[in-house]
């Protein structure tokens, strides 16, 4: 009889027996805790003694609750990068990694990318932009949908809170119930990762869809400046203004953004201004500047590519973004993928003009709604498939 040698652990049995030894240790933790109170508590008489301890016991036990939830909570929202390791050159040394074609029509992908704001930012976990990248190798078409951010989603949220409240790596099913896409990968990067990978790009070229002059596009960290304003004539202004208007009274908070249609190249901070900026247009605008983005990052990545310097570039931007996609996957996409010089591409825009309907949830947000009804989307998936076409 030949005695098997085990297989060594897979990365995510790795990771997934870690969690279960955090979510073991920090339980009996407790548990060890509560009995040793206990133990003092039964000892003591009835005094004043005793009701501290109780307290105490009750505190501890709020504690270690409130630990294992948090511990639990942020495993959920965050996926490890696939690609952390002491190795620099992963993806160089990657081999191409066979592609599950199950869940789609073979030779059809679909990837969501997902803006974030990060530490530092209100509502860090929002999901500022949120776009599925379409290719279809059959037909060789790239197709990018922008998914509106205030799209009112099943369960009476708005599509941005969606990987808050269930994970970054759970956001593809509900992307996947709004459009009729099946997603197959998902990449998300925060405001300080977007600046980090145009500025490793060496800056991208973006062609402006239209001129456009923003001036309140708000100064990190002069959030809570009060432009010179006493205390009495700030509580005098938001009892008079809301909004924007409250906005235009703090001037030194914000700076002028400006943008000429046309060609114009962006460095990684800038790009952020382009893509975040929301006085200028409109959200619906912001997605056509977010398309021009992906648009110039993406003829950045071919002239790498031309110049022999993808896998370099590739191997500093996985250590930036967070993504479900191994180093080995992405290798085989991009042999599938073939000549992206080879590749059409178009923008589908999901608005008021075809789609959506404006309206205000029951605790008063601006909302977008399918035209078809409150939390149908069949008539969002008919203009994507017929758009597709």
């Amino acid at each position: 009889m030949v005695n098997k040698v085990p297989k060594p652990a897979t990365a995510k049995q790795t990771n997934i027996e870690a969690a279960n030894f955090k979510k073991l240790f920090i339980t009996n933790l407790i548990i060890d805790l509560m009995y040793n109170l206990y133990q003092v508590f039964t000892n003591l008489k009835l005094n004043w003694q005793k009701i501290l301890i109780g307290i105490l016991m009750v505190g501890i036990f709020g504690l270690g609750f409130l630990i294992t939830y948090l511990s639990l909570k942020m495993g959920k929202v965050f996926v490890k990068n696939p690609f952390a390791s002491p190795t620099p050159n992963i993806y160089s040394q990657a081999s191409p990694k066979p592609i599950d074609e199950t869940k789609k029509e073979k030779g059809v992908y679909n990837i969501v990318l997902l803006g974030y704001g990060g530490a530092g930012h209100d509502g860090s976990l929002l999901t500022d932009s949120i776009i599925v990248v379409h290719v279809d190798t059959n037909t060789k078409k790239i197709a990018y949908i922008s998914v509106p951010r205030d799209l009112w989603y099943t369960g009476g949220h708005k599509i941005n809170a969606e990987a808050s409240m269930n994970g970054f790596n759970n956001v593809g099913g509900a992307i996947e119930n709004i459009t009729g896409l099946p997603i197959n990968y998902f990449v998300s990067v925060d405001f300080g990762g977007f600046v980090k990978v145009i500025d490793n790009l060496g800056g991208i070229t973006v062609n402006v869809p239209t001129t456009f002059d923003d001036p309140f596009y708000p100064i990190t960290g002069q959030e809570n400046n009060l432009c010179g304003k006493t205390e009495t004539e700030v509580f005098e202004l938001k009892n008079k203004y809301t909004g924007y208007d409250l906005e235009t009274q703090f001037t030194c908070r914000y700076e002028h953004l400006h943008f000429e249609k046309g060609e114009t190249k962006l460095d990684g901070t800038t790009a952020l201004k382009f893509v975040r900026s929301r006085h200028g247009d409109s959200d619906f605008g912001r997605s056509l500047r977010q398309f021009a983005v992906l648009s110039g990052i993406g003829n950045k990545l071919v002239s790498f590519q031309i110049a022999n310097k993808f896998d370099g570039i590739v191997n500093t931007i996985s250590q930036i973004v967070k993504t479900d996609l191994d180093a080995g996957t992405i290798k085989s996409l991009v042999q599938i993928l073939g000549d992206p010089n080879a590749y059409s591409t178009k923008q589908i825009q999901l608005s008021t003009d075809n789609v959506l309907n404006q309206s205000t949830s029951n605790d008063k947000q601006f909302i977008l709604t399918p035209k078809d009804g409150n939390f149908n989307y069949s008539g969002i998936q008919d203009y994507i498939k017929s758009n597709l076409n």
